[in-house]
């Protein structure tokens, strides 16, 4: 996984239970994706994304259970699609095709307890469909944070940065966010950011806005980066 986006996802369809539905009336417990699909996500996720996403052992969260209704509450499923297309597999993000992190996302909501349909999941529709439920702490949960960043060996922080604010999308921030988000008041939090692989020139001392899974290790908190904006304006100044 690097720093463009991180982490997991499910779905399914039943024909006969949604037809009627309009898009965003549309929720992952209606049956939105094959039993057949599902089995093609898992030898999918089982080839190129288990040994990292496996308990115990795993070097990433096991996307099953409590912590993905957390991360995924009330996100439509293109939201997982492109978290789990931008993050996997780790070595090389954004390598299956389009159909396979499909399946995948079908794969995760069975193993989530969603029940399966008649009709499989498909790419156009994953905006029109959300995951059902809604989240309370932020832990686990996607999240934007704004602060100066800094880099001590391989150890990137984010200092004097703002609350963590529930998102959506895994993306870095457009130009035109970043230009709302520049001018506002630092914080007092600190993150240690992690999944960063390296960063351009002059990003150190730089405010940035951060997306990524907010999690904690003991009283540090730390995100796991799927996205860094770099602001225009400088912490030095």
């Amino acid at each position: 996984m690097r720093r463009t986006a991180l982490f997991a996802l499910v779905v399914f369809v039943s024909a006969f239970g949604t037809a009627s539905l309009s898009g965003q009336d549309k929720t992952a417990d209606q049956g939105v994706y094959t039993a057949v699909q599902a089995a093609r996500g898992a030898a999918v996720f089982d080839a190129h994304c288990v040994a990292c996403h496996r308990e115990p052992g795993g070097t990433a969260p096991v996307l099953a259970g409590e912590r993905f209704t957390k991360s995924f509450a009330d996100a439509t499923l293109r939201a997982v699609f492109t978290t789990i297309q931008t993050t996997m597999p780790r070595p090389a993000p954004g390598s299956l095709t389009e159909a396979e992190y499909v399946d995948i996302v079908a794969h995760l909501l069975r193993l989530n307890g969603y029940p399966d349909g008649m009709n499989e999941l498909a790419s156009a529709g994953l905006g029109d469909i959300k995951v059902p439920g809604q989240g309370g702490s932020l832990e686990f949960m996607l999240v934007q944070v704004v602060g100066c960043l800094s880099q001590a060996g391989r150890v990137w922080t984010l200092a004097s940065a703002t609350d963590p604010v529930r998102t959506r999308a895994p993306e870095a921030a457009t130009d035109a966010e970043g230009s709302q988000l520049d001018p506002m008041p630092l914080g007092t939090r600190r993150f240690r950011l992690q999944q960063v692989y390296g960063a351009p020139p002059g990003w150190t001392s730089q405010r940035v806005a951060v997306k990524g899974f907010l999690t904690k290790s003991g009283a540090e908190e730390r995100v796991s980066v799927t996205s860094i904006k770099t602001l225009t304006t400088s912490c030095a100044n």
